[in-house]
């Protein structure tokens, strides 16, 4: 289980060349102005920057990219699209939206916007500073998949645009027995995925739409769907000839009760849909060869999986663009993979892969052979993009100690430099605290890798307490990448130690499924013996301030330590899962039980309740504060709920904290703010203060 900020689109701005001039001059200036740095506080938080989805012009000079800012106090995200110079750094322009898309000739951007009343797709033409709008673009809540690209694409002539868009409101299925007349406000479904991340089903289907590229502003048309019908597609791609799109459809029977994603093909001018694959897993994201010849995809191979968080590490494939058998690329590389894309001319692939908790880009021939490793620093380098010639790309990376950035090189990795600098406000107030990276041994002998953060301002003979942070998944993974929750516990004396036990990915296939079937089991254990390694290790860590919390599956984590162990003095457990067995029936995707304890709760209710914390409550002791979003379907509140109604019937204190309108994960900056406040409270109430440190001496376990 896996979540992640959203950020709402509102009013940007546009720098003038004489504003970045001025800018320029003050960053000159104010290294002999700084205050002192300190340790990062939650009066920091509204520096840092959310950098992400670089695109690189076709010509490979400019740099589109979005750049979110965070206002807490007024509650409000505010993306806005930079186009910055590759030579210079110099930003051109800087205005509201998200998603940009160059169009093949590099004069016009494509993004996503909602403003003066119309909410979808615009194009801003780069010689006349003027943005116009294209078309309205209806979205949906439904659930379709953590790897499901809800995306749009300029066709390669860049007269028309494809997107994948919702179809009017469908009527809902009668029931067996036929309508029944009666109250007007009742809800009736019929189908399993009733429900969508945090509503309910509109019965909506996503289906891809074209509208030419020469609409828009007073000459608006309609867009002609092009999968009419009763399934839902998603994840396109045009062909380099522009006659047909690729893209992911679901056909079985029932794709609520299945994720058969297959490839498919439809022809643009007629509407002749063709299929690629027949697999009994599920293929993403096709992506076209520059001739037009093949198509490489990220997929699975298992049988049964799940729509969130699987336990099967995705691979790359390569197969005719006409239908055939798919090939594995770079098949030796056992490792998740991510991002598939071809380069601009060639037969070379590249993508993304986690390893050891670093993210790097690679790229593999399509005939064969290994992958070569283009990133090679202690970091996470993601969401590239190459320029037409396959001269350059650009990239998104960071680390323990820097924030997002995009990165240039070349087409190999070469020559990698730092292009934006948006963090610097941030990094001249803010000192990072101290990580460290360590593996240890775990009780079985295996090989488990972890982090641990210092507390801020640490001082030689004194005691800190002490935090272990848990990470959801459970195929999630921490890993080299700057993590503000974890600088803001640091920030306010606590140290912070985060492992990647068993299930976790970017070990291999064989780790990933260490947690199948055991959650609570070995990935347990592999995270008290990092924490006995931390303690052995660390004399400053205070054995009797020790707190524990995570999200999700570190939510259900959370959970299953207080019930297995006393050494923890207080807990905060995050959208957690507590029941798996209630679980499976009230959350949006039931196939995540299915997947990773392998069979249906009725056949499977000892297995599912021996490794429910539920079961166990009756051992707890760890005050336990519970954070929820009410409207969370991925894992329902009522989860929390079990879990909080239990300890206090036990006499165990504990707090449940409702968010109205949150589904799974916070995105109201009011809210994200809130639960780490609140978070920092509970922690320095019963751990005696994250900034006290306690004398040397003797502390038990």
């Amino acid at each position: 289980m896996s979540y992640v900020i959203r950020a709402s689109i509102v009013a940007g701005f546009v720098l003038s060349w004489a504003a970045v001039a001025a800018v320029a001059a003050a960053q000159q200036r104010a290294p002999q102005e700084r205050a002192p740095q300190h340790a990062m506080t939650t009066d920091d938080a509204s520096l840092l920057r959310l950098v992400s989805d670089p695109r690189l012009s076709p010509d490979g000079r400019t740099v589109a990219y979005v750049r979110t800012r965070i206002d807490y106090a007024a509650d409000r995200a505010t993306p806005e699209i930079v186009l910055i110079e590759v030579a210079t750094g110099a930003a051109r322009h800087v205005m509201p939206g998200s998603s940009p898309q160059w169009s093949p000739d590099g004069r016009s951007l494509a993004f996503l916007d909602d403003r003066d009343s119309h909410s979808g797709i615009w194009i801003y033409d780069i010689a006349t500073d003027r943005p116009r709008f294209l078309v309205s673009v209806a979205s949906t809540d439904a659930w379709l998949g953590s790897l499901t690209v809800k995306n749009f694409a300029w066709s390669p002539d860049g007269s028309a645009i494809a997107y994948v868009g919702t179809d009017s409101l469908a009527p809902v299925a009668p029931l067996p027995t036929g309508d029944v007349p009666g109250a007007a406000d009742v809800k009736v479904y019929s189908r399993i995925m009733y429900k969508t991340r945090t509503g309910f089903s509109d019965n909506r289907r996503t289906h891809i739409y074209v509208v030419p590229t020469a609409c828009g502003g007073a000459a608006m048309c309609p867009p002609r769907v092009l999968t009419p019908g009763s399934f839902d597609e998603h994840s396109l791609d045009w062909s380099p000839d522009g006659h047909r799109i690729a893209f992911v459809s679901d056909r079985s029977p029932d794709p609520d009760n299945s994720y058969a994603n297959d490839l498919w093909t439809v022809d643009v001018a007629t509407g002749q849909t063709t299929r690629l694959t027949d697999t009994p897993s599920a293929e993403f994201a096709p992506v076209w060869s520059p001739d037009g010849r093949q198509i490489a995809f990220p997929a699975w191979r298992r049988p049964h999986n799940t729509k969130d968080s699987p336990a099967e590490d995705t691979h790359a494939w390569v197969m005719s663009a006409d239908g055939g058998a798919p090939r594995p690329i770079a098949a030796s590389l056992d490792r998740r993979v991510a991002q598939v894309s071809w380069s601009p001319v060639g037969a070379t692939v590249y993508f993304t892969a986690a390893d050891h908790g670093s993210i790097s880009i690679y790229r593999a021939s399509a005939a064969g052979g290994p992958a070569q490793r283009l990133t090679t620093c202690l970091c996470q380098s993601q969401q590239y993009s190459l320029d037409r010639g396959a001269r350059s790309m650009v990239y998104v990376q960071n680390d323990l100690t820097h924030p997002s950035e995009v990165w240039v090189a070349g087409a190999d990795g070469r020559g990698a430099r730092q292009l934006t600098h948006d963090q610097d406000s941030l990094l001249a107030r803010v000192q990072p605290a101290a990580t460290e990276s360590f593996e240890f041994v775990s009780f079985d002998g295996t090989p488990v890798q972890a982090w641990l953060v210092k507390p801020s301002g640490l001082r030689p003979g004194q005691r800190y307490p002490l935090i272990l942070s848990i990470h959801g998944g459970p195929h999630g993974a921490f890993g080299n990448t700057f993590t503000a929750t974890t600088q803001l516990l640091a920030g306010h004396g606590y140290g912070v130690l985060s492992i990647n036990p068993r299930g976790s990915n970017g070990y291999g296939q064989a780790f990933s499924d260490g947690s199948v079937r055991n959650w609570g089991g070995g990935d347990y254990q592999d995270l008290m013996a990092g924490l006995d390694t931390a303690i052995q290790r660390n004399a400053w860590i205070d054995t009797t301030r020790m707190g524990v919390t995570g999200g999700s599956y570190g939510g259900f984590m959370t959970d299953w330590i207080i019930t297995q162990t006393p050494r923890f003095k207080a807990a905060v457990s995050l959208f957690s899962v507590s029941n798996l067995v209630s679980f499976y029936g009230t959350s949006l995707y039931t196939d995540l039980i299915e997947a990773e304890f392998n069979g249906l709760p009725w056949d499977n209710y000892p297995l599912l309740w021996q490794w429910s914390p539920l079961a166990h409550v009756a051992s707890a002791r760890t005050p336990t504060l519970f954070l929820h979003g009410e409207v969370d379907h991925d894992v329902p509140i009522t989860q929390s709920e079990e879990m909080y109604v239990a300890l206090r019937k036990l006499g165990v204190a504990a707090t449940l904290a409702r968010y109205p309108g949150e589904g799974h994960g916070f995105h109201r900056p009011a809210h994200i703010l809130d639960s780490v406040l609140r978070t920092e409270a509970w922690f320095d109430h019963y751990l005696g203060g994250g900034a006290g440190a306690s004398a040397a001496g003797g502390s038990g376990q």
